[in-house]
């Protein structure tokens, strides 16, 4: 019968040491920018060169601003026992909410570009944000995962970010939807 005794001395290995089986797990996160992006970047600079007039809102955009009950942005972050972002959620909301209306005036294709974004950020903080706040997961964990999932991802499918969003102005969308009662930070 073979002996499964596993014997190391004098080495130095790095990684992880194993003397039998390897039963971890690695999981790669790779965020790739977006085509359709690309694309209505390259729209939004013909549209740029192309037209002067003022154009009718997208369609979409108006989903971004709801019919619902207006709590509004700081009672949502007080019931989410987000009191101390108060302050910098209102400066990043409405530095980004003149950044939006001042990039989507004049353009079809900016307004796509927007939209997109903020329906993006939506699906991801409905789909794996909030249900964590439901559960009760901790702020410090609920603000990294907001980074991981939601904000790197962003930033890298800008692309060239023909806009220069930055964090801050992510951050910004986040609070603009929370403001228009699309995104909630309590149960």
């Amino acid at each position: 019968m073979p002996n499964n005794d596993v014997s190391i001395t004098d080495t130095n290995i790095g990684g992880n040491v194993i003397g039998r089986d390897d039963n971890s797990t690695n999981i790669n996160i790779i965020y790739e920018r977006s085509m359709y992006l690309q694309t209505l970047y390259e729209k939004f600079q013909k549209e740029k060169l192309d037209n002067k007039e003022d154009f009718q809102s997208f369609e979409d955009f108006d989903y971004i601003k709801s019919n619902k009950d207006v709590i509004g942005l700081e009672q949502k972050l007080k019931d989410g026992h987000r009191d101390v972002l108060i302050e910098y959620a209102k400066e990043v909301k409405e530095r980004f909410h003149k950044k939006l209306l001042k990039t989507s005036q004049y353009s079809l294709a900016a307004q796509e570009i927007n939209v997109y974004i903020l329906f993006k950020i939506r699906a991801c903080f409905m789909g794996e944000i909030y249900e964590l706040i439901c559960n009760d997961t901790s702020i410090q964990q609920i603000n990294l995962l907001i980074t991981e999932r939601i904000i790197k991802p962003i930033m890298t499918e800008l692309g060239l970010n023909i806009f220069q969003y930055t964090d801050d102005d992510i951050r910004g969308m986040i609070y603009f939807l929370t403001g228009n009662c699309h995104i909630k930070w309590s149960k």
